[in-house]
């Protein structure tokens, strides 16, 4: 039986963790502490790929002709967090600005509002 492009994908998404795990941790130190949030990207993108169905075959058809198509998704979703998880985290932690009836001028929300 033929393997799928989900399933072609999540064996060229596991190559390419070794590949990148092997040249992460030749990194020096200091090295890998600025790396780290794309480390962690690079985590969570395998974790999602390897624990949910997260896309089609035709997705899958098009991230496999990628050269590296663990490195495009790890970027993808790192700038999305970066974009948009700050506020959301800090909304969360909290709570909406405009809880406040009238946020006084050194509220560090208002901000974010202007």
């Amino acid at each position: 039986m033929a393997k799928t492009n989900l399933q072609l994908l999540n064996e060229k998404l596991r190559r390419g963790y070794e590949d990148f795990k092997a040249r992460t941790l030749q990194l020096m130190d200091e090295d890998i502490f600025e790396y780290a949030g794309h480390i962690s990207a690079v985590e969570d993108v395998l974790f999602f790929m390897e624990t949910h169905d997260w896309l089609d075959e035709d997705e899958a058809e098009f991230l496999l002709n990628l050269d590296d198509p663990l490195e495009a998704m790890a970027s993808a979703w790192e700038d999305y967090q970066l974009e948009l998880n700050f506020r959301t985290a800090m909304d969360s932690l909290l709570g909406p600005a405009d809880s406040d009836p009238e946020p006084d001028d050194d509220d560090w929300r208002s901000v974010f509002e202007e």
